[in-house]
């Protein structure tokens, strides 16, 4: 997969540009900001809210959750939502038809979907042993769809039959014999070693053509940053406080994840944020690169999500805002420890 270059800003940024803009703002400004789905995928979000880093940085944040990534993504098109979180492949469809949607940070900077089955034999770096089976994934083009048909393609596997299941009826499928392996994300992956006694056996994150992926990003307009440029910044800023808290802080992002998911055991949310934090899921740094954005883009083409990769429409240029990523590092980095 192609590797570009990704734009950074100057390094003479001024010390009074890093420091909290909560002394800038008057007052917290409201935002209002729509998730797909509540995700563990998506726990930066609820980091930021539960320590305090939003308003920290000067904002009342607000969410909603949409039911999928097309509603979120509308809810900003819409002007009932100013940012949301989904996959951002959505933000370069819209500028296929005329739209100027933007990705401003990543959430999930990781292809953090799993292979599980019955069958412990890893097949990390023995991608044969699939030859012959069957493997779950949702239905064309979803997203387990999407990487274990370009997985395929990639490796130029044979005689693999996909069975198409609906999200959430992984586990079955393959504890019924229906199939010998399935694609899933957390905590469904946790839940089926756990309590099903099935073998996690395959992780694209840890496939070095994968990784890093923009998998899930943060997404606003760029009209909204030019009429809210502190209000944006803010945002993403404690994007990045948030990401690096997980890292740093690993049992108290635990507590917070089985907050937002109280009927999950405890065991599972420990061990599915472990293995997000394994995989490098949570972005250590907000700032979506060329990379990243390249790997989703050769999916979303290979899926048909897109029309052309590169185009105009769908470049890193066109799509992707680094410039409050970056000057959130800056500020986050002159913060230390604190």
């Amino acid at each position: 997969m192609k590797t570009f270059r990704f734009a950074t800003i100057s390094a003479a940024v001024s010390l009074a540009s890093l420091v909290s803009v909560h002394t800038v703002l008057a007052a917290d400004t409201p935002v209002r900001i729509n998730q797909a789905f509540q995700s563990l995928l998506y726990l930066p979000l609820y980091v930021a809210q539960e320590q305090g880093f939003f308003k920290q940085q000067g904002v009342e944040v607000k969410i909603s959750t949409g039911g999928g990534g097309a509603q979120s993504w509308a809810a900003v098109i819409g002007g009932s939502a100013d940012f949301s979180i989904q996959d951002p492949v959505f933000v370069p469809k819209t500028r296929e038809n005329g739209g100027k949607g933007v990705v401003v940070a990543g959430v999930q900077n990781a292809p953090t979907i799993f292979v599980f089955g019955k069958e412990a034999a890893s097949l990390q770096d023995n991608l044969s042993l699939l030859s012959g089976k069957r493997v779950v994934t949702s239905p064309q083009p979803d997203t387990t769809w999407a990487f274990m048909s370009y997985l395929i393609k990639q490796n130029n596997l044979k005689d693999v039959k996909l069975v198409h299941v609906a999200i959430g009826n992984e586990i079955p499928a393959v504890a019924a014999g229906r199939a010998d392996y399935a694609l899933a994300a957390e905590p469904q992956v946790t839940m089926a070693e756990q309590q099903n006694g099935l073998h996690v056996v395959y992780s694209f994150s840890a496939a070095q053509s994968w990784y890093p992926f923009a998998f899930s990003s943060l997404t606003t307009t760029q009209q909204y940053i030019d009429k809210n440029p502190q209000a944006a910044q803010a945002v993403v800023t404690a994007f990045e406080q948030a990401s690096r808290f997980i890292y740093k802080h690993q049992e108290e992002s635990v507590q917070i994840a089985r907050k937002y998911f109280p009927a999950l055991p405890e065991a599972v949310v420990k061990k599915a944020v472990q293995r997000e934090i394994d995989a490098k899921g949570y972005p250590e740094n907000v700032l979506v690169s060329q990379k990243a954005w390249d790997n989703n883009m050769n999916i979303a083409l290979y899926a048909k999500n897109i029309k052309a990769y590169p185009s105009e429409a769908t470049s890193y240029q066109n799509n992707v805002n680094a410039e409050l990523a970056t000057k959130a590092k800056a500020a986050v980095d002159a913060m230390g420890d604190k």
